[in-house]
């Protein structure tokens, strides 16, 4: 008996160091295809779940991450809440992968992360929102840099994101950073349909 043949297949999502990250989708969704490095091939995709009537009023609190194949790699739950935003990633059995909170901070975006082994990271975000940073103490896992997406997906107001990993991070935290990724959207979206 082949012992291969149970066990899983890698994602093809976590083996990219770089990844392009394209919203596809904006009204009362938040649907990306992650891409690789050249920004052709879909490698994974982001999809909003949920009922659509709690869409409408709060945005999107609910998305599922998958490879390209549609195998299940993670959940991304914006819990209702009042104070600073609270997020919950977790694998596709429910297991918790990390819990992500928004922090005070005056000029910039940061978000505390902390994995379900207890491992911290935080999410630094400059002041016009553009380039993030995953800093596991003094070290940098990732970094992430909003670009132009296109004239026609501009004014749609899709986002485009590059995720570019050190190449020593390993699956599972990779998983966690592009969970990571998301939130910040999330983060982003409310706060622009706050100030409208």
């Amino acid at each position: 008996m082949d012992s291969t043949a149970d066990s899983p297949r890698p994602s093809t999502l976590l083996s990219h160091d770089t990844l392009v990250m394209q919203q596809v989708t904006g009204f009362m969704s938040n649907d990306f295809d992650i891409l690789d490095a050249a920004g052709e091939r879909a490698v994974g995709h982001v999809t909003t779940t949920g009922s659509g009537v709690a869409r409408f009023f709060s945005g999107a609190r609910s998305l599922d991450v998958a490879d390209a194949d549609g195998t299940p790699l993670l959940h991304v739950e914006d819990p209702p809440g009042i104070g600073f935003d609270r997020f919950e990633l977790s694998a596709p059995d429910g297991t918790p992968v990390a819990e992500l909170r928004s922090r005070f901070s005056v000029f910039s975006t940061k978000v505390g992360m902390t994995l379900a082994d207890g491992t911290e990271l935080e999410l630094h975000g400059d002041m016009l929102g553009l380039d993030y940073e995953f800093r596991y103490g003094e070290a940098v896992a990732a970094r992430a840099a909003r670009e132009w997406a296109g004239l026609s997906r501009g004014f749609l107001g899709h986002s485009r994101y590059v995720l570019r990993f050190d190449p020593t991070v390993p699956p599972s935290l990779r998983m966690a950073i592009v969970g990571g990724c998301i939130v910040l959207d999330l983060i982003r979206a409310k706060r622009s349909r706050s100030s409208n």
